[in-house]
């Protein structure tokens, strides 16, 4: 489902304190009192853009929508050991603020925010809350606006910290490394001494290579074969300035930069500095200046990123690599619509494209450089990250794995209407994310007409970690439905490494009837249920009747078993 964003509004006066609230309110009727600072910013902190802890105003309306999704699915992380947080009136004080919300669910609760501490029209409240995932947005606006007027909450970014008790036998030592851990948590900070440091070395100077066919000579294409570009490389006063911004920044200090970019862009001053494995980019404008430190992108084999330069409200600009000399667009969002080309300047600098096009992702970008990798097109997406990941699909059998690779994402018969659709099951990792796949692995016809798209979303991030997701499309004659089955971070799951998996998850006839399914990956031999259903066959899917009325599916857990031909058991991926 694509979201339109409204117009661009005024940033709140205290934008990270609406942020706050609004998670506050909607993880209320599952946490105590003292649990729910902590949590609500931490899920805040995970939210904001890469490198920065403030949104700017074209960014908050995503930034908000990033928070109300992950705080209507969150489960309850476990809080600092030995320590409870709590406003600073007392936990007492939060308990009294949210008595007038007893009785709201989870959507009502986060309906009662958007009207009432962001203010929102009761139209845009329902499409946020919609696209957030919210299954009835109009049920919960109304019982949102039954709740009296009255509401006074805490300030929650000013916090108290006290000890919890102590474990028998073990003192609760509250050590400053122990308090600054737990103000990290939820996003705060505190007042340091002062202390005296020495000076710090000037910055080394960095190289700049301004020959346009380096790149040719390069056997690696990563950023050391990008040549600088832009309209002010030759601005050693520009440079000199991000270089000090970056060395007073303490983190990751330059040793050996290379200048990959200088120049005006959007009424700023930019400039994108390279040392492996670091990336930095310095901007400096009316409003002041940014700089952020991120990791490099990762070079692909036929596939290449292209860097976020820019943003502002009419869009990202990008900078794409130097043998990239053809580029288009498209968003998840609207496939019918096609690819449009992309205009860019002579220093490789795009148009700006919309930021936010779909349920949080940006645009997919067609690249092709007709020099290399037999000038076939790849794709990449705009994931919110400083630089683009490698969008690919996997389509279910029968067809055979692709050796190379994952097919690019071109057309709806290589994933493009089905990303559009998986995309909105949750968000990527927190981490910068290099290569994202949708890995097709079973088709199911199910019943009442209905039709089911097993799906697995693999994003690899560039710390070597990342995350498989288990998504089960259905379609029926009222529309699509994209259920989340479950979800494993940290390892091989959908990926070359391990492509044995399973999942399942109750699911809702058209008639009104509950079933479970189940679906395994292409070497099944054997599949089973157990638990509230029962059943076992040797194919890639079941569907098992369940009840046939009831507001909810069984209590009572199932559990999801599959055997490989070889003889070894399937990773599950369920809820």
């Amino acid at each position: 489902m694509s979201v339109t964003e409204p117009a661009e509004r005024p940033l709140p006066r205290d934008p990270y304190r609406n942020l706050v609230l609004l998670a506050l309110l909607t993880l209320s009727g599952r946490s105590p009192a003292h649990d729910l600072l902590p949590w609500s910013h931490r899920l805040v902190s995970d939210a904001l853009p890469w490198g920065r802890r403030n949104p700017r105003a074209h960014e908050y309306p995503r930034v908000r929508r990033r928070v109300l999704r992950r705080a209507l699915r969150a489960r309850r992380p476990r809080g600092p050991a030995g320590l409870r947080v709590s406003p600073a009136g007392g936990a007492g004080h939060l308990e009294r603020a949210l008595t007038s919300l007893r009785g709201l669910d989870t959507a009502s609760r986060a309906a009662y925010a958007l009207l009432r501490v962001e203010a929102l029209p009761r139209e845009e409240a329902a499409d946020l809350l919609r696209s957030a995932g919210a299954a009835d947005p109009e049920d919960a606006l109304d019982r949102a606006a039954a709740v009296p007027d009255g509401f006074r909450p805490p300030d929650p970014t000013v916090v108290r910290v006290s000890g919890r008790g102590t474990v028998p036998g073990r003192p609760v030592l509250v050590s400053a490394v122990t308090f600054a851990l737990c103000l990290g948590t939820v996003g705060l900070t505190t007042a340091t001494p002062r202390t005296v440091r020495p000076e710090p070395s000037p910055p080394p100077a960095a190289t700049v290579v301004t020959d346009e066919d380096s790149w040719r000579r390069s056997f690696r294409l990563d950023l050391t074969a990008w040549h600088a570009r832009g309209d002010s490389t030759g601005d050693a006063e520009l440079v000199d300035e991000a270089l000090s911004a970056w060395t007073a920044h303490g983190r990751h200090r330059p040793r050996e930069p290379r200048l990959v970019f200088a120049g005006r862009v959007d009424g700023r001053r930019v400039v994108v500095l390279h040392d492996t494995p670091w990336t930095a980019r310095y901007a400096r404008g009316a409003g002041g200046t940014e700089f952020d430190v991120f990791p490099e992108p990762a070079d692909g084999v036929a596939n290449w990123p292209a860097l976020r330069l820019s943003e502002t409200a009419d869009g990202v600009r990008y900078l794409l690599p130097p043998w990239v000399t053809e580029a288009a667009s498209a968003s998840l969002g609207a496939p019918e619509e096609g690819w449009s080309e992309v205009g860019r300047d002579e220093h490789g600098v795009t148009e700006p494209l919309p930021a936010d096009g779909h349920c949080g992702t940006g645009p997919v970008l067609r690249l092709r450089a007709p020099e290399i990798a037999h000038g076939q097109p790849y794709t990449v997406a705009d994931l919110g990250d400083p630089a683009t990941a490698h969008l690919g699909y996997m389509p279910p059998p029968p067809a055979r794995i692709r050796r190379l690779g994952p097919h690019e994402v071109l057309d709806d018969e290589h994933g493009f209407a089905l990303w559009g659709l998986a995309s909105c099951a949750g968000d990527p990792p927190r981490e910068p994310v290099v290569t994202a796949t949708a890995w097709e692995f079973a088709a199911q016809e199910l019943p009442g007409g209905a039709s089911g798209r097993w799906v697995c979303l693999r994003y690899g991030t560039h710390d070597g970690g990342g995350l498989a997701r288990a998504v089960l499309v259905v379609r029926t004659d009222e529309g699509t439905e994209t259920t989340t089955v479950g979800e494993r971070s940290g390892g091989w799951e959908c990926s070359n490494l391990d492509r044995q998996v399973v999942a399942g998850t109750w699911w809702r006839s058209p008639g009104g009837r509950w079933h479970y399914l189940a679906a395994a990956s292409r070497e099944v031999a054997e599949l089973s249920v157990s638990g509230a259903v029962a059943e076992e066959g040797d194919g890639p899917v079941l569907a098992v009747a369940g009840p046939r009325r009831g507001d909810g599916p069984p209590a009572e857990p199932v559990t999801v078993r599959a055997v490989d031909a070889h003889g070894d058991e399937m990773t599950p991926l369920t809820g």
